[in-house]
């Protein structure tokens, strides 16, 4: 989020109106707000031009796209190597979030598949073989209890 806007409750509203559905219309976000279609809009370009509204997208269903098996991987790097490892990993269809952090491990890595095969497949030919990984912590996900976009 950009830090040279300062957004106020109406912003807050339809930012939340549009994760809940990015679909909705600006009539319906402008009765959940009480402010005008035309307000809307204009915060709507305000918020984008500013870097607040990165994109506008759904969120489909794994099950229904044959992605289900989620695992997070905790991903040690070389340090000399660490930037060009980071660079390569990004490039993984199949990696759909990836975290510098702090602690034993650099990485954070989250991975979606279509089966445990996938997965192993994944694991050796496109992470374990990249140079710079040093160690790897595989974590298969058994449950997603939530899994949401930050709070706004």
């Amino acid at each position: 989020m950009s830090d040279s806007l300062d957004l106020d409750e109406v912003d807050r509203t339809i930012l939340r109106s549009l994760r809940d559905n990015a679909r909705i219309s600006l009539q319906d976000i402008s009765r959940c707000s009480g402010v005008s279609d035309a307000t809307i809009q204009f915060r709507l370009r305000r918020m984008k031009a500013a870097g607040v509204i990165e994109r506008f997208t759904i969120a489909a269903s794994p099950a229904a796209t044959g992605y289900t098996v989620t695992a997070i991987i905790l991903v040690q790097t070389d340090g000399d190597r660490h930037d060009q490892t980071l660079a390569e990993l990004v490039k993984v269809p199949e990696i759909t979030e990836v975290y510098g952090i702090l602690g034993e491990y650099d990485l954070f890595l989250k991975v979606w598949c279509r089966s445990l095969e996938e997965f192993k497949v994944i694991i050796n030919d496109s992470i374990r073989s990249l140079p710079g990984i040093e160690d790897l912590h595989e974590i298969i996900v058994m449950e997603r209890a939530k899994e949401e976009m930050p709070p706004i």
